[in-house]
């Protein structure tokens, strides 16, 4: 498995991942499955302040990872959300805890603290993947979300990557540390 920084070029291989997750299960919310050209440009929009990486084998993208801002307000800048979506292809192989171990070291040189996961329930398998790598649960959001006939609730587990300071620097941009 080779982990790298996505590429806009990558944005098929990642809508292929992603379409059946949005057509066939409540894993996202999303009821539109969105085509190449909007998944390129969420890769763009998303590299320019966090990172979006994705795990290869024998060069075909099997999954991929990434973080967002938790909230928009500025005294949220130090917490993110993480998302990932891995091939059923690469279940079990060790290519999630390898994505968000990559993913957090980058998060922790940019400045985040925290880190945020929402995981649409149930879904043990990604729950033991978010413990494994030392999220703890929160709360739950009860009956937050209607898809595929049903309420679904939304769990959240969240994670201190780093020490709090008192005087935290602004976190650096993605871009601003990564070298194509």
């Amino acid at each position: 498995m080779n982990i790298r920084v996505a590429r806009v070029t990558d944005a098929e291989a990642i809508a292929d991942i992603y379409a059946p997750i949005v057509s066939d299960t409540a894993i996202s919310f999303e009821t539109e499955i969105p085509e190449p050209a909007a998944m390129a440009e969420r890769i763009k929009a998303t590299l320019r302040q966090y990172p979006w990486l994705v795990s290869e084998d024998s060069g075909k993208i099997v999954a991929y990872a990434y973080a967002g801002p938790h909230r928009s307000r500025p005294a949220y800048q130090w917490s993110c959300d993480v998302s990932i979506y891995v091939d059923p292809s690469a279940h079990r192989q060790g290519v999630g805890r390898s994505l968000y171990t990559g993913l957090l070291e980058i998060l922790v040189k940019q400045g985040i603290v925290n880190a945020f996961a929402g995981i649409t329930l149930p879904n043990e398998a990604s729950i033991g993947l978010h413990e494994a790598m030392g999220f703890k649960p929160i709360g739950i959001y009860k009956d937050v979300g209607f898809k595929l006939g049903s309420w679904h609730d939304v769990g959240w587990w969240g994670m201190k990557i780093q020490g709090n300071n008192a005087a935290p620097f602004q976190p650096i941009p993605f871009a601003d540390i990564y070298e194509n």
